[in-house]
């Protein structure tokens, strides 16, 4: 059985006569790459906030913080390469970008509520 999306499968696209799981694939990719430019303003916001120059080095919220700031980066890595990909490559850098998207956006709401607290 063939499981592969239209966009990264050429025989299944020309079998189905259609370019709606394209133009479906496109928008997630506008949709993943507009909540990784959110983040990343989020991020970067807890990173420049006040609170942090309060804590001491090495306190578990200054490593939660770091460990954020490597994962945004590498999100941003992970979608820029994706822009440029294709095939199944390009898909399976997207549904990465995706769980790397996902984590980050736990996270960073995970310390915003420590933050607070």
């Amino acid at each position: 059985m063939n499981l592969r999306l239209y966009a990264g499968n050429p025989i299944a696209g020309l079998l189905a006569g259609r370019a709606e799981p394209i133009e479906n694939r496109r928008q997630f990719e506008n949709r993943i790459e507009s909540r990784s430019k959110d983040v990343a303003r989020q991020v970067h916001a807890l990173a420049e906030s006040i609170f942090p120059g309060l804590w001491k080095a090495g306190d578990p919220v200054d490593d939660e913080l770091e460990t954020l700031l490597v994962q945004e980066a590498r999100l941003r890595w992970l979608v820029r390469v994706a822009k440029y990909s294709e095939g199944a490559n390009r898909e399976a850098l997207w549904l990465e970008a995706e769980k790397v998207l996902m984590n980050i956006e736990k996270d960073a709401d995970a310390l915003m509520h420590f933050e607070c607290a």
